[in-house]
């Protein structure tokens, strides 16, 4: 009798009931890798929906004066030339008496100038190179603008540094230019729907040098065009002027008087950079008046401007426009603060030099403030930890 075959249902082809604790498919599990992520995108979203207690709000600085002496400002008694030099004698950083964040007073004193630039730590020797090519061959020495008196003036106002300069000229002891359209100012919107708002525009640049400064330069001139006798006349013919005519800011090409310059004499004066058009405006061109202006004055300006530019673009990220001046020299020198994870706390990593660096070039971050001060572009007040600076919105 043949044998009867059996079919049973194998283990795998069983439907068994979950159980309500059912075990996670193996190949399912997330690799540790993946498992990381998802618990950071968890951790980050719960610090998105929930901001931690330990934000700061930024807070507006507070105020207790604007009764504010500056290191730089001057009395009455001080004359006007003296401001001039204290402007010139401090301009750069490395060697300016108003601070000491690069050298102490006895090194400064006991060293040269060039000495204390490439004694510097933080710059390779091309970049102190460079600084000192431009320092001492591109840019103009001795002018101020006038801005900066006012602010070492201020609170004599800038009617008594206008007489006094008014004074200062006509003595044949000062020369002032004018400059048109060539600094930038701001302008801040007083609506509300546009909060925040910055514009810019431009404005005269009235600039100082010291009379003999700029006759010296003049002859300076004279014996490197000693073997062109026309070019040689032309430019004593305008040194003569200079001197004549102290409070003088224009010349004129005008044939029909003996004492005015010929249109070559013009062409010549412009090509030496002594005399510029006034504008661009048609009218002005043809009635063939030109500005009295100091050569390469336009280095100098853009100095002015490119610094003033990133005076005003930093204290506009601030949410009230306004800054402690210790923060300020610490953004303009490149210093940032880190922090140590393991011990928690901050300290301030070294200089990265970034005021030494193009378009800066090591300039005084006390006449960057002072330019502005006195422009109105920004104001400054006391605080309970130091002097503070806020943009003012000047249109």
């Amino acid at each position: 009798m043949a044998g009867t075959l059996r079919f049973t249902a194998a283990k795998t082809s069983i439907i068994n009931k979950k159980s309500g604790s059912s075990s996670v498919n193996p190949l399912k599990r997330l690799l540790p890798s993946q498992s990381k992520y998802q618990q950071n995108l968890k951790s980050r979203s719960q610090k998105i929906d929930t901001p931690s207690q330990n934000t700061k709000k930024e807070e507006p600085l507070t105020i207790l004066d604007y009764n504010v002496q500056l290191d730089y400002q001057l009395s009455q008694r001080e004359d006007l030339m003296t401001a001039i030099d204290t402007i010139l004698d401090n301009q750069w950083s490395e060697s300016s008496s108003l601070q000491d964040r690069y050298h102490s007073a006895a090194t400064k004193s006991a060293n040269t100038p060039q000495e204390l630039l490439f004694s510097l730590s933080g710059l390779s020797m091309q970049t102190k190179a460079e600084i000192m090519k431009y320092r001492v061959d591109q840019l103009p020495h001795g002018l101020v603008t006038v801005n900066q008196i006012y602010s070492i003036y201020e609170k004599l106002g800038h009617t008594f540094v206008d007489r006094s300069l008014e004074l200062r000229i006509r003595e044949g002891k000062l020369k002032k230019f004018i400059i048109t359209n060539a600094s930038p100012i701001i302008s801040r919107s007083p609506q509300k729907f546009q909060s925040g708002k910055v514009t810019y525009g431009f404005e005269n640049v009235e600039i100082v040098v010291k009379l003999d400064n700029y006759l010296n330069h003049v002859q300076g001139s004279i014996a490197k065009a000693s073997e062109d006798e026309e070019v040689s006349k032309c430019l004593e013919k305008f040194a003569s002027f200079v001197r004549e005519n102290p409070t003088a800011l224009y010349i004129s090409s005008n044939l029909n008087k003996e004492e005015n310059f010929t249109p070559e004499n013009i062409a010549t004066l412009v090509d030496f950079g002594y005399v510029t058009l006034t504008s661009n405006h048609l009218n002005e061109i043809e009635s063939h008046q030109y500005a009295v202006s100091y050569p390469n004055c336009g280095t100098y300006l853009k100095l002015i401007n490119a610094c003033r530019t990133w005076l005003v673009k930093f204290l506009s990220k601030s949410k009230f426009k306004e800054v402690l001046e210790t923060q300020m020299y610490d953004r303009w020198e490149g210093i940032t603060q880190q922090t140590n994870s393991n011990a928690g706390s901050q300290f301030a990593s070294s200089s990265k030099m970034t005021n030494f660096r193009k378009p800066y070039y090591g300039f005084e971050l006390n006449w960057v403030l002072a330019d502005a001060l006195g422009a109105g572009v920004v104001e400054v007040f006391s605080t309970p930890v130091g002097r503070g600076w806020r943009l003012t919105g000047k249109m």
